[in-house]
């Protein structure tokens, strides 16, 4: 074997930093997408307030349904964005970096589980006071695990609205998976992976326990995040062409307000697989044209207005696990006081988003910081 030259090893070497260079500065934080991010969370608060305020009236089959529920798609606006910026990381790792599936897991664990597990607590001890709902030992622990059930279909976990995290969590675990096989084109094998096991749930069926979270057509959503982010390392910048996937994604998610929707806001349907197939094509495509042209038109804002949209996109996660507690405080309060019903919407939303801000700023950001330097310490 001939030995290459020295200054061949130099040219190559460079070669390889200057492209890393370029895929870092392409993968940068992206104040856009941050504020998709908070319009995401807003989706989800907006949802559930008026959520309160119908089923407090009784009226359920309003003719206003649309309007009311149309809310729930900012989840699926989540998870795209969600397999683009994990997409983003895994690319963005060092090729020297030791263990990259433990350090990566260990980092989305120190993400997600610990305000998630106050807020379950929280939740816990609400449904033990009001002994409302049956309570066993192995649905708190698959709850705050973030695991299915191995008995029977998804159920959604101590917060009603966790089940979006079970499939996050099931996403990192395809990712961390894949990183075992080697450090290059982990993304591509994890495409490979969600699209394989959705192909084998649409043709054996996916309506029984496990297959319904790891066989999910809900799971492409991250796929196509996966999909933006390899595309974007290629071409780079296109505002045009950002402007133009912005304004087509969000036309198509205003057209199901417009003309309706079939009731995929409702999660059992997604849970239970009745609907996936359609909430995909309904709602899962559309949101990833319109992550795609916040990810192309990238933005960066320097005004007091803009930064503040950023940083509710910072703070988005505490507000989506918060939000349902200052709702329902905001309800009592009402209901104390004897205002209409629209005031628990009218004051919910604001509650929502400084409950979320102050939980992101008092519990969540320390928290992340006590746990990051002690896994650096390790």
């Amino acid at each position: 074997m001939t030995p290459i030259p020295s200054a061949e090893l130099y040219r190559k070497s460079e070669a390889v930093s200057l492209h890393e260079q370029q895929v870092h500065h392409h993968l940068k934080k992206n104040d856009g997408l941050q504020i998709l991010r908070a319009i995401a969370a807003l989706l989800v608060v907006h949802r559930h307030s008026i959520e309160v305020v119908r089923w407090n009236q009784f009226a359920q089959d309003h003719g206003s349904y649309n309007i009311d529920k149309f809310g729930a798609f900012g989840v699926d606006v989540f998870f795209v964005i969600s397999g683009y910026i994990l997409s983003t990381v895994v690319l963005r790792t060092r090729p020297d970096t030791p263990r990259p599936a433990f350090d990566f897991l260990t980092r989305r664990y120190i993400r997600i589980l610990p305000i998630y597990w106050i807020t379950s607590l929280a939740m816990l001890a609400i449904y033990m006071k009001q002994k409302l709902i049956p309570i066993t030992p192995g649905w708190v622990a698959r709850s705050l695990l973030l695991l299915p059930s191995l008995e029977s279909r998804l159920r959604v976990p101590l917060i009603v609205f966790g089940w979006t995290l079970v499939f996050e969590m099931f996403f990192y675990y395809v990712l961390s998976f894949n990183m075992l096989f080697g450090k290059r084109k982990v993304v591509l094998r994890s495409i490979a992976s969600i699209a394989l096991l959705v192909a084998i749930g649409a043709a054996v069926g996916f309506e029984r326990p496990i297959l319904v979270l790891v066989a999910n057509p809900i799971n492409v959503e991250f796929l196509l995040g996966c999909c933006i982010a390899l595309l974007y390392t290629k071409i780079g910048r296109k505002p045009t062409l950002g402007v133009v996937l912005m304004l087509t994604g969000g036309l198509l998610l205003g057209a199901t307000v417009v003309f309706g929707f079939g009731h995929l806001d409702d999660a059992t349907l997604t849970l239970n697989s009745d609907r996936s197939w359609y909430r995909l094509l309904l709602w899962g495509l559309p949101s990833a044209i319109l992550t795609a042209g916040f990810v192309f038109r990238p933005t960066q804002l320097q005004s007091a207005f803009g930064r503040l949209w950023v940083f509710l996109g910072d703070a988005s996660y505490s507000l989506y696990l918060t939000h349902p507690f200052a709702i329902k405080a905001v309800s009592i309060l009402c209901n104390k006081l004897e205002l209409p019903l629209p005031f628990v919407f009218v004051l919910g939303v604001p509650a929502a988003l400084v409950v979320g801000s102050a939980v992101h700023l008092v519990v969540e950001r320390p928290l992340l910081r006590l746990f990051g330097s002690r896994k650096a310490a390790a």
